[in-house]
């Protein structure tokens, strides 16, 4: 009515988590709400593939979790990476 005040939506943590991680993405940082830690158990290729998408702004070795995901995609043949000296 007159003079209410509207109910803003209501936020699940998810959604918290969420932007934080958009915002950090962002800003070419880690996100602060992500799990870094190296995964207890193997990543299937499919959950490798999203922790390379969801742990875009890490680095492979500064990230546990983003550094066997790439692993595992390496020895799968999803990735190849480029020689370390730089020659094709």
């Amino acid at each position: 009515m007159w003079g209410q005040k509207a109910i803003p939506p209501q936020l699940t943590v998810h959604d918290i988590a969420a932007r934080l991680a958009q915002e950090a993405e962002q800003q070419c940082r880690p996100s602060p709400v992500l799990d870094h830690c190296a995964p207890r158990e193997m990543l299937t290729e499919v959950q490798a593939h999203t922790v390379m998408q969801t742990h875009r702004a890490c680095e492979r070795w500064l990230c546990p979790r983003k550094a066997s995901a790439w692993n595992l995609l390496v020895q799968a043949g999803r990735i190849v990476p480029r020689p370390a000296n730089g020659s094709m």
